[in-house]
């Protein structure tokens, strides 16, 4: 049961039921803590690394930076009720290194750091998701096998006034996440 996600054991606490998946709204502008915001469940990240970095030809043309520029780099594992749910990785324009470089991103939203600390507006985001098989890293902090099914989502962020700002890649475990949307059909 506990392979199939279906139970969840603590130790020292016990077994729980794990209930039905969490989802997040993709029609939605808003981080995991956001999204989770109404649930009640204790969100806990671990942030692996926060560091300076230098933008790859590929994050530099997303992040509309000069190849070699800097950025920052931030990378967590995000865990809910004590279970892993996704590893984040996100690379950010220059302008987020002296706010969020020491912010304590354990406790504290990205978005609302930058909203209220930067003073930049979000505007729209860019998505793109696919299943992926787990790599053993990422099985590992995880905690599944290597090769089980995740959900991947690519966001590129922008802000109200058309800048790229922040590209997310999100790997949420598929027994434990979905992702909502409300399409409509145009005249």
């Amino acid at each position: 049961l506990r392979a199939e996600g279906l139970i969840t054991r603590v130790q020292g606490a016990g077994t729980f039921v794990t209930g039905a998946k969490l989802r997040m709204h993709l029609d939605r502008l808003e981080g995991l803590a956001e999204s989770l915001a109404g649930h009640h469940l204790p969100v806990d990240n671990k942030v692996l690394s926060v560091r300076e970095s230098t933008a790859t030809p590929f994050v530099a043309g997303k992040l509309g930076v000069a190849e070699g520029s800097p950025i920052l780099f931030i990378e967590r594992l995000r865990s809910v009720g004590g279970v892993p749910l996704s590893l984040d990785t996100t690379s950010l324009r220059p302008e987020a290194i002296p706010v969020l470089l020491d912010a304590d991103l354990e406790t504290a939203d990205v978005f609302a750091l930058l909203e209220s600390e930067l003073g930049v507006r979000l505007g729209w985001a860019e998505n793109t998701v696919e299943a992926v098989a787990a790599d053993a890293a990422t099985a590992k902090l995880l905690r599944i096998r290597a090769s089980v099914p995740l959900l991947l989502l690519h966001r590129l962020t922008y802000l109200s006034d058309g800048t790229p700002f922040d590209l997310e890649s999100v790997r949420y475990r598929g027994d434990r996440f979905c992702l909502e949307t409300t399409t409509h059909r145009s005249g």
